[in-house]
């Protein structure tokens, strides 16, 4: 993971991991993730720590080394950063400095700050190395547990599977299973049905509708478990999703014991879902298809106005997109998906987030 941490789901979610992950945090299936994320398990233990313990040492190599209750460890690219900002001081800043000095820098600020215990997250075994430094008060969510019940989700649904996508983040590259992703922060799920399960009337190509799930959790802290459901038309090979529509979402930050209780909850809402009737699904979208925003252009680019955070540029591009590509673009549903086009043309992230969350509050405000 870059240190992008935890953002809402959206059409451009799933691409920017197939983009950007390299090839060692790439896995061809879930089994396989599940087998990697069950040896890291298994290597590492929690340690709770009184911060007056810590300490720092310069190596004649320039790089630092950690020391607590008469271990010394390595740190991580992430730990050093958590360790950083416990002693007060700008992580990238320190890394730019020779190691005798951030050691210094580091020792300085940990000696003038409150003594407080941490939990370190550190290999079992020699050599050892630090993965996380977070409060007693964190909760950790292993990924291996999750992988595992996505793998009992999918023993009862054997529809449900990773897309394909281009190897390695590379376009033009053979196509392959992809959308599994585990990396030393964080773990990432891509998971599709590969059965039509919904009717989208509008859809001049008779394409249909399909469901997904993504799920992302850190066991070091770095971000939030969340497990967002969603429906789409297809899914590129660069995992762009078309006529993304998120349908509901989980998200529990690792604070306190409920978070066991409350993912296992959440994994079973959706093992319902995947075991109910599409027939609610179905009605919501007949519903958004009849309902209109307004009877003429103007009054749906009032309403959006008044409903809506979207400049009017915006509002208007995505209705002029609606109309070349929707029966009805006055309608929720045909108004959504031109706010979806727009959402896969805009080239900044944060752009992308508002369009994707304007078009997931048009689609949940149908009644």
């Amino acid at each position: 993971m870059t240190g992008r941490g935890v953002s809402a789901v959206t059409a451009s979610t799933a691409h920017r991991e197939w983009a950007l992950r390299p090839p060692d945090e790439r896995y061809a299936t879930i089994d396989a993730l599940y087998e990697a994320a069950c040896a890291r398990r298994d290597r590492t233990e929690a340690r709770t720590v009184d911060t007056g313990d810590f300490r720092t040492t310069a190596l004649a190599d320039d790089d630092l080394t950690f020391e607590t209750s008469g271990r010394a460890a390595t740190l991580t690219h992430w730990s050093f950063g958590q360790l950083a900002t416990i002693a007060g001081a700008p992580p990238n800043y320190l890394r730019s400095l020779p190691a005798s000095i951030a050691a210094d820098a580091l020792n300085y600020g940990l000696r003038h700050q409150s003594r407080t215990q941490h939990q370190l997250w550190i290999d079992r075994d020699e050599p050892w190395t630090v993965h996380a430094i977070t409060s007693p008060r964190y909760a950790r969510v292993h990924h291996a547990e999750l992988a595992r019940r996505v793998l009992d989700l999918m023993a009862a649904h054997p529809a449900w599977h990773l897309p394909l996508g281009y190897k390695d983040g590379e376009y033009g590259a053979e196509p392959v299973p992809s959308g599994a992703y585990l990396g030393d922060r964080d773990v990432f799920l891509l998971v599709v049905d590969g059965n039509r399960a919904l009717d989208d009337p509008t859809d001049r190509t008779d394409a249909g509708l399909f469901r997904g799930f993504i799920l992302r959790n850190s066991d070091v802290g770095a971000a939030a478990l969340t497990l967002d459901l969603f429906v789409f038309r297809a899914v590129c090979l660069n995992h762009l999703v078309w006529g993304f529509q998120r349908v509901a979402g989980f998200r529990r930050r690792h604070v306190g014991a409920s978070i066991q209780e409350a993912w296992s909850t959440s994994l079973n809402e959706v093992q319902a879902s995947l075991d109910a009737d599409t027939a609610a699904d179905r009605t919501v979208i007949l519903r958004a298809i009849t309902q209109e925003l307004g009877p003429t252009r103007d009054a749906v680019l009032n309403a959006v106005a008044q409903r809506l955070d979207l400049s009017q540029k915006q509002a208007a591009e995505a209705y002029r997109l609606a109309e070349q590509h929707e029966s009805n673009p006055r309608s929720i549903w045909g108004y959504v998906q031109g706010l979806t086009r727009l959402s896969q043309r805009t080239p900044w992230q944060d752009g992308r987030f508002a369009l994707d969350r304007a078009a997931s509050r048009l689609l949940t405000s149908v009644h």
